[in-house]
């Protein structure tokens, strides 16, 4: 049966995310934002200064209200390198004493390798497969970023995650053991398809993550765990399986059409304060 209720005992706030609103370089088809693509629908602000973001410096204020120094450029509907000022706000955030990583999927990251190592946070770099053939199916790219030259030029503050899913679940084991090479690769997550609304849709995805898991643990010695996800040593590497609805990580989450979520549930919390802003806008007409 797929684990599907949520954890809402969390930890105090140690991170949080600037979600890029826009078009993304791939289409995953597991994507997150593609839960609440109708209310995201034509909302991009890949090209748009930071000044101009709606309730930006509000969010920044809450983070300092609360301790928060680590902010993550990701994405629901776009990748964290795609932003046209990224330069400019990673150093913007950093000289306000904020440490910027950045959660990508890689495709611009040679092109954009300097932005890269001037970030002190940590690089999250996704990593789904190794076969062009599967990043078509799965992502919709018949290629797959050079790995190779990426990750021993990124620092040595790297994250390697993989959703596993229904394309990569064979290839998941070669694809450790390609990422045990990289010494500058901290810890590698393991991932659950990630949804609130697509549970049915995505069950199979859900249930082969479990299934992994089941088998991986005969196999391997458990080190500890991390916010409630077991860790494991692999090839040499620290493997974290990471099932969001159970963790007990929290963040707070900005989205770019300025939206600020106190909610780690990405999903849940966008459609929750969404409302509010709606109705604040209205209210100032």
């Amino acid at each position: 049966m797929a684990i599907i209720t949520k954890n809402r005992n969390r930890g105090f706030y140690t991170f949080a995310n600037i979600n890029l609103l826009g078009q993304c370089n791939a289409d995953c088809f597991f994507c997150l934002g593609k839960d609440i693509t109708t209310q995201l629908k034509g909302k991009n602000q890949l090209n748009d200064h930071f000044f101009t973001w709606k309730n930006f410096e509000e969010f920044l204020e809450r983070c300092y209200d609360e301790g928060i120094k680590k902010l993550y450029l990701t994405g629901q509907t776009a990748d964290g390198l795609q932003y046209k000022y990224l330069k400019e706000i990673v150093d913007y955030l950093q000289e306000n004493n904020f440490v910027v990583g950045v959660r990508t999927n890689g495709y611009l990251a040679l092109s954009k390798m300097d932005i890269i190592k001037s970030m002190k946070g940590e690089i999250g770099y996704s990593v789904q497969t190794l076969s062009p053939y599967i990043a078509k199916r799965m992502m919709n790219k018949p290629f797959i970023p050079r790995w190779d030259k990426i990750i021993p030029e990124s620092g040595d503050n790297v994250r390697v995650s993989i959703v596993i899913n229904r394309y990569n679940f064979a290839e998941i084991f070669s694809t450790l053991n390609f990422l045990s090479d990289f010494d500058n690769i901290k810890y590698i997550q393991l991932r659950r398809v990630s949804t609130d609304t697509r549970l049915e849709e995505l069950d199979q995805d859900i249930q082969l993550f479990e299934c992994f898991y089941n088998s991986f643990i005969k196999r391997f010695e458990k080190k500890g765990e991390f916010c409630l996800a077991p860790i494991y040593s692999c090839y040499g590497k620290d493997v974290v399986f990471w099932r969001t609805v159970e963790t007990s990580a929290n963040s707070l989450n900005y989205f770019t059409d300025g939206t600020c979520s106190d909610e780690y549930f990405v999903v849940e919390g966008y459609l929750n304060n969404m409302v509010k802003l709606e109705d604040t806008d209205n209210k100032g007409e």
